[in-house]
């Protein structure tokens, strides 16, 4: 091993699958190597023993300094795709089985908004129902850990065994359902009712006040975000206001599981959420003065959408959706996006969207095996949905129910793209569905993301299909010159880029064998028990300041990409608020006075024992060329004082990732040193209130 390794210092690891997950395995398998690590260094020729990372590379780092003449490996970018001995392309299990993964980033997601409810409202809280939360959301931290075994986040593991996770990621979910609306006294506005359906919205209830109700928006992010928000409900007469002036909104058809609603529609209005941030959003019955508008719905084919009497459908008028921020040309034929014109400067991109379907595919959980080339789907069915607040053209063909939507507000929302999917493909067999891109541009610069923390360059080879394809965690970038087009999800996939300045991106696959990689060959091991799931798209446009080298390796996000992968991972959470009653605790505030830099995003902030919290933040490498944005600052010390004084902290210690060893002493909040978090750092505090 030591020929492998370069250098006499050698790191072996030592587990499986479900190893070390009792405390009891973890003395034995120490107990029972004591005596063999005594056996072996008894001789001169090795020495032995339990050691950590930090262990191996610090004597590693020792052996090269001493010996000077020898200079270790290095390997930059990453190792997709894989191929291995046989010539399988191990690159299918980016996307399989996105319904489970879509479920993985829900969880982690509503973790996340826990935890930080929970600190924000900590001092106002019972012992007791800190330490109930707190449980809770121990639980859901380790079902979500348990999902990111690699045989689980990738969809390769048996049907039962996945449907196992399933039940663990649902009940976990429901746990923190549980927690949010114990915390905001409200109910969660959108979640899946049972652990193999997607997330469905509720009607909000004018039952118990029949005039009015409350609407809360929580924003776990470190900047303001200014969107259109949707609430599901069964009256038309409304009035929408915030701080007691009335504002404009807009109804329009509701559609849930690819159907639409007949007994209730969405309202849709405009609101600005500073972070970490809740605001009330006020519903009240009865005629609106004309603030409320019914939305204008047109198609050329009424008939496939069952719309019923509520809506009256006219013939399409314009072909393109349009606002005063961005302007997209449609194809009228399937109404697919065509080119996008940003209104600010009237920069033109051309982004066309197309599907395509590889049938008789051969791959299995793990691997991608394509034998023909692709059926483009043409047979769309479009329907066409605009008012003042929001412009939106639905899509339905037998796999897909497809919304692109343009939003009317000011700011990065109202320059993107929103695209939410409805895909089923349980009734195809060996098929693999994909979406194209596609640019005019002859030789763009293409990457993807490495889990989100920077781009990877991925370029075309001339190899077979399965060979091109790459992991897309959160994103896929395409740049000519000095723009840029950014495509960001909330859900994993596999991605390739064409020699064509398109982008081909997996968004699900059902497979009918195996593929000999270690599942089996019975019933159980076929990766065809397909869900449909719903996924969300950003597509986002950048003019930058300057091009970047043609022959970079890596890249970097643009501000306004990186907060829209943030905002697509974390949206806002809604919430009906239920009757406030005297003995309900005190609400989350707006916090004005916060301006993080645009670069830093906060992980976490989560309870550990006793009376402290773990606060980490992260600070991104963003392009140096892309345009700043107005909904975030630049004084990190002093949006971190107010934020930690909010929280009730006197004390703040700075510590390792892992909240364990502390670097330096504590110190008082109100004399907070000056603090720097250096680009792809983190800076991880531990909070004492």
């Amino acid at each position: 091993m030591s020929e492998m390794y370069k250098a006499p210092v050698i790191l072996m690891m030592h587990g499986d699958d479900f190893r070390f997950d009792m405390i009891e395995e973890w003395h034995q398998q120490h107990d029972n190597f004591l005596p063999v690590f005594d056996q072996i260094n008894k001789g001169d020729r090795v020495e032995i023993r339990f050691g950590t990372f930090t262990d191996y590379f610090n004597g590693l780092e020792k052996w090269y300094s001493d010996n000077e003449d020898h200079q270790p490996a290095t390997l930059s970018g990453d190792f997709f795709p894989y191929m291995c001995a046989l010539g399988d392309y191990w690159t299918g299990y980016y996307t399989t089985r996105p319904f489970f993964k879509r479920q993985g980033r829900l969880l982690h997601s509503l973790i996340r908004n826990s935890d930080i409810m929970l600190s924000m409202l900590r001092g106002n809280l019972k012992q007791r129902k800190i330490d109930e939360n707190t449980k809770r959301l121990e639980d859901a931290r380790r079902s979500l850990s348990l999902f990111q075994h690699h045989d689980a986040i990738t969809g390769t593991s048996k049907v039962s065994v996945m449907d196992n996770y399933s039940e663990i990621l649902h009940s976990s979910i429901g746990s923190m359902k549980i927690v949010l609306e114990n915390l905001t006294k409200s109910d969660l506005d959108i979640y899946p009712r049972i652990h193999d359906g997607v997330e469905i919205q509720q009607v909000v209830d004018f039952s118990e006040d029949p005039t009015d109700k409350e609407i809360r928006i929580f924003n776990s992010l470190l900047f303001t975000i200014t969107d259109v928000f949707s609430i599901r409900i069964t009256l038309r007469e409304v009035t929408v206001s915030i701080d007691g002036k009335s504002i404009e909104a807009q109804l329009e058809p509701l559609f849930q599981k690819g159907k639409a609603e007949t007994d209730s529609f969405s309202l849709l209005f405009k609101a600005t959420v500073p972070p970490l941030s809740m605001i009330k959003v006020r519903i009240q019955k009865g005629d609106s003065g004309g603030l409320t508008k019914i939305a204008k719905v047109e198609s050329r084919d009424a008939s496939a959408w069952e719309l019923g009497h509520d809506w009256k459908v006219g013939s399409p008028t314009s072909s393109s959706l349009e606002t005063p921020f961005l302007k997209v040309a449609l194809n009228l034929s399937n109404g697919a996006i065509q080119t996008v014109v940003k209104q600010s400067d009237k920069s033109t991109f051309e982004c066309q969207q197309s599907w395509h379907l590889y049938k008789e595919a051969g791959g299995g959980s793990y691997l991608m095996r394509l034998h023909t080339n692709p059926t483009e789907v043409k047979e769309f069915k479009w329907l066409k949905v605009a008012g003042p607040v929001r412009q939106s053209i639905y899509q339905k063909s037998k796999n897909v129910l497809q919304k692109t939507s343009i939003n009317n507000v000011e700011g990065p929302s109202g320059e993107e793209i929103d695209i939410s999917m409805s895909i089923d493909v349980t009734k195809e067999r060996n098929t693999e569905l994909m979406t194209r891109f596609t640019t005019n541009w002859a030789k763009p610069i293409t990457f993807t993301d490495s889990v989100g923390m920077q781009l990877l360059r991925r370029d075309f080879y001339r190899l077979p299909i399965q060979s091109n394809y790459y992991p897309m965690p959160t994103s896929a970038v395409l740049q000519e010159g000095k723009q840029r087009i950014s495509i960001v999800s909330n859900v994993e996939h596999g991605a390739r880029f064409l020699e064509n300045g398109s982008v081909e991106i997996n968004i699900d696959r059902i497979l009918n064998q195996d593929d000999g990689k270690g599942l089996g060959s019975g019933p159980d091991a076929i990766p065809s028990d397909m869900k449909p799931v719903d996924m969300k798209f950003k597509l986002v446009f950048d003019n930058l300041g300057k091009e970047d080298q043609p022959n970079i390796h890596y890249s970097t996000h643009t501000f306004r990409a990186q907060q829209a992968v943030q905002s697509v991972i974390y949206p806002p959470l809604l919430f009906d608020a239920k009757p406030k009653k005297e003995e309900d605790i005190e609400e989350i505030e707006e916090n004005s006075n916060l301006r993080f830099p645009c670069d830093v995003q906060l992980l976490t902030v989560r309870p550990l024992s006793g009376d402290r919290q773990l606060m980490i933040f992260y600070r991104h490498a963003t392009s140096c060329s892309s345009e700043k944005m107005s909904n975030c600052g630049a004084d990190f010390k002093k949006s971190l004082m107010n934020l930690l004084i909010r929280l009730g902290v006197r004390e703040a210690q700075k510590t390792d990732l892992s909240g364990v060893t502390a670097i330096g002493d504590k110190v008082n909040v109100e004399n907070l040193p000056d603090v720097d978090i250096k680009t792809f750092d983190f800076l991880t505090l531990v909070l004492h209130r």
